[in-house]
């Protein structure tokens, strides 16, 4: 009921736009029209616009073991805020990229209930390379009841391959996937019973994840979940970003286990809470990860 609120009532900034540009005209007060308007309009901007953007972003990161450009996308979140024909356009972008795989680190879904799950991603069979995929803490919608097991059906359905403890080869990699670490789904003991002399990359929901596993797990962790703060107000944005670790956005070396381990998380295509996004738009990361 609140997100229907704030989806709706959002666009109750317009005639408050044309309020305050009314009271332009008149001298008393006027400070505080501008002022009112200059904010309507950031807000505007953070509802409307941003949002709509999809930003593809290059990242180059060696020392990986494998030369491979992949698409990393997270936190698409559909349901409430965005429905299929955004999916249909984040599919159209990445059909356009140089890239040989899809890896998608949850958090597919933000409060779905009542629209057909198979529907709303069928714009993914459309890929035209391999996408691999886990879940995230939003998919298991807690509090609210369960969908872990319709989203996994409908993404299969789509040739989405979800990975979640299991361990996908292909182009000379090793792609790993972890739970949600909220879940309690993330535990790495399946990456240790299987090991291999090619490089391996770790798919996870939550960059908090990485604290678990040790420097021979993983070269690189894929993560989202962060958002990179959403509404990214210098200083303050911080202070929204649901990790324990300190994780933000790009990469970053963090100590692990046994030493430092590589974690590249993307802030995500999606949004959650707010339908808004500000000095940080959806974005779809190529990483062209080389030897």
């Amino acid at each position: 009921m609140l997100t229907q609120c704030l989806l709706y009532g959002s666009w109750l900034v317009f005639p408050f736009i044309a309020w305050m540009t009314w009271r332009l005209r008149q001298p008393r007060l006027r400070w505080l029209a501008v002022s009112m308007l200059a904010m309507a309009l950031v807000f505007t901007w953070s509802r409307f616009i941003e949002t709509r953007i999809i930003r593809v972003q290059d990242t180059t990161l060696d020392g990986i073991g494998a030369d491979l450009d992949i698409a990393l996308v997270s936190d698409i979140h559909l349901g409430v805020y965005k429905g299929r024909a955004f999916l249909d356009r984040v599919v159209d972008r990445i059909n356009a990229l140089p890239v040989q795989a899809v890896a998608i680190a949850g958090d597919l879904t933000y409060e779905p209930q009542g629209q057909s799950l198979e529907d709303l991603f069928a714009p993914l069979a459309r890929l035209e390379v391999p996408v691999y995929a886990v879940l995230g803490n939003h998919d298991q919608q807690a509090p609210g009841p369960d969908i872990d097991a319709a989203l996994r059906a409908a993404l299969r359905t789509h040739g989405v391959h979800i990975i979640e403890g299991e361990i996908a080869t292909f182009d000379g990699i090793r792609l790993a996937g972890l739970g949600d670490r909220w879940a309690r789904k993330d535990d790495p003991a399946f990456l240790r019973a299987s090991p291999s002399p090619l490089p391996t990359l770790v798919l996870a929901h939550n960059p908090d994840s990485a604290t678990d596993l040790l420097r021979s797990d993983a070269r690189l962790v894929l993560a989202g979940h962060t958002h990179g703060g959403q509404i990214r107000i210098p200083w303050l944005y911080r202070w929204a970003i649901p990790s324990a670790h300190g994780f933000d956005r790009g990469e970053q070396s963090i100590t692990g286990v046994d030493g430092q381990l590589r974690v590249f998380t993307t802030v995500g295509v999606g949004e959650v809470g707010l339908p808004m996004r500000l000095f940080n738009p959806p974005t779809i990361d190529v990483l062209h990860l080389r030897h």
